[in-house]
């Protein structure tokens, strides 16, 4: 998509506010999954499926900016933009799920 195509006209709404917080998110997973790596002395190569499921999740938000951007200015532009509902619900299941695997993990070992 062209940046001419990325313009709206509703500085309130800030699309870009949006693509900074899952930036920052995404950032964040691989914090998390860096701090992880500091458990593989303890608990061994468990620790690297939570540090690629980290990743996993980090890298798939990153690679799909560019659509969530577009999607935004095109809601803004024709007034319709509905709430990204699938893609937070299936973040918040992401997190809570390597959260869950990480207490497990150290409770077994």
């Amino acid at each position: 998509m062209p940046a001419a195509a990325l313009t709206h006209q509703d500085p309130g709404v800030q699309p870009e506010r949006t693509l900074l917080s899952w930036t920052r998110t995404a950032l964040l997973l691989l914090v998390v999954a860096g701090f992880m790596l500091r458990w593989a002395p303890y608990h061994g190569v468990a620790v690297l499926g939570l540090f690629c499921g980290a990743g996993l999740v980090a890298a798939s938000i990153s690679l799909s900016q560019r659509r969530r951007l577009g999607a935004a200015v095109r809601g803004i532009n024709q007034e319709r933009y509905p709430p990204a509902v699938a893609t937070v619900a299936a973040l918040a299941l992401a997190v809570v799920g390597l959260g869950v695997a990480a207490l497990v993990m150290l409770a077994v070992t």
